[in-house]
């Protein structure tokens, strides 16, 4: 049995998009899921975001642990995976550094995530991310897939993967997880 944790993004909430698809999907083949409300969506604050994550999964074992998260909530994700182990990541949309958006550059610019403590850390890691993403840059998505050496699946017009882009399903994101 696995433990998926799905994280939400900015403006987000829990079960918005695909994720109460996924969640029901998961949880349907025996898998526990945690899809917390991360606080304050609208104008996040990591600190608040890292520890309300950090209390979900302090009693997880590392090898049941996956992590899925959307676009900001991978940084979230991130930098838990800085200072606890899990199976797997699933980024989609997923970024790890400041673009220049406004919107969530004051999160980002907080501090620089260290790669080399993620790595020892994750077992697994999936970046997935549209060739038209109309809110991070395509460099933004790459790099993330670089910083963690894996390669990136693009999903031709995946747009943000939110609800407007289509995505209220996500067949691809569960083929994903039940093969880790």
């Amino acid at each position: 049995m696995m433990t998926i944790l799905i994280l939400h993004g900015i403006e987000g909430c829990a079960g918005i998009h695909w994720q109460q698809w996924l969640h029901d999907e998961l949880v349907k083949s025996g898998n526990e899921v945690i899809m917390p409300d991360l606080p304050d969506s609208a104008h996040p604050d990591r600190k608040a975001w890292f520890e309300t994550v950090r209390k979900e999964v302090e009693n997880i074992k590392p090898d049941e642990l996956v992590i899925v998260g959307h676009s900001l909530g991978v940084v979230t994700a991130l930098d838990l995976l800085e200072k606890k182990s899990a199976k797997a990541l699933v980024s989609v949309a997923g970024f790890a550094s400041d673009y220049g958006k406004e919107l969530n550059g004051y999160f980002l610019k907080e501090k620089d995530i260290d790669f080399s403590k993620v790595k020892k850390n994750l077992g697994k890691a999936f970046v997935i991310y549209g060739d038209d993403d109309p809110y991070v840059p395509t460099a933004a998505l790459k790099d993330l897939a670089e910083r963690l050496n894996v390669a990136s699946e693009v999903i031709h017009a995946g747009g943000h993967f939110n609800s407007a882009a289509g995505y209220k399903t996500f067949p691809r994101l569960l083929e994903i997880i039940h093969g880790i």
